[in-house]
C-alpha cells in the first residue's frame, strides 16, 4: 500500500506544472493550488479542504468570504464525480459577485486508482486565478486531491 501511494504520488508530482505569471493579463496561474504545494497543512485532505486551503494560502484567498470558498469547494466536488472531459461546473457567490469554474480532465488509472486532473478558475477583484491539481478517488467514491 505505501508503495502504491508513493508510486502516484511520483506520478502526479512529476506532471504538475510550475507557477507562472504573464504580466499585464491580470491571469495568475499557479500551478497546482498556488503556494500551498509541499505544505504539510495541505496533504491528505479531502478535495474540499484541499480547495478551502489553496483559496486561505494566496493573495486572493484573504479576501474571500466563507461562502466564496463553499461555492468553490462544492462546484469542485461537483466537477471531479462529472462523467466526462471538460465539463464545466460553475459557480457564482450573489452575495459577494466572485465567481469561478471547474474543468476536469480525462480520468486515468494509476496502480488501479481511479485520478484525474483538473482545472479551477476563480474571478476575484477583476482578477482571474487559474489553479490546477489532481484527484484520485478513494474506497468510498470521494476524490481526494493530491499535494
Amino acid at each position: 500500500m505505501r508503495l502504491r501511494n508513493t508510486s502516484i504520488l511520483v506520478l502526479v508530482l512529476a506532471g504538475l506544472t510550475a507557477c507562472s505569471s504573464t504580466p499585464g493579463t491580470g491571469s495568475h496561474d499557479l500551478g497546482f493550488w498556488g503556494s500551498s504545494l509541499g505544505s504539510p497543512n495541505s496533504v491528505g485532505r479531502s478535495e474540499a479542504s484541499a480547495a478551502i486551503a489553496l483559496l486561505q494560502s494566496n493573495e486572493f484567498g484573504q479576501s474571500l468570504d466563507p461562502s466564496d470558498r463553499r461555492a468553490a469547494a462544492e462546484a469542485q466536488r461537483r466537477a471531479l464525480r462529472a462523467n466526462g472531459v471538460g465539463v464545466t461546473v460553475s459557480w457564482e457567490n450573489d452575495k459577494t459577485g466572485r465567481s469561478g469554474q471547474v474543468r476536469p480532465g480525462p480520468v486515468y488509472q494509476v496502480n488501479d486508482t481511479s485520478c484525474r486532473e483538473f482545472t479551477h478558475e476563480m474571478t476575484l477583484n477583476g482578477s482571474v486565478m487559474t489553479a490546477r491539481g489532481t484527484a484520485c478517488q478513494e474506497e468510498d467514491g470521494s476524490w481526494r486531491t493530491l499535494s
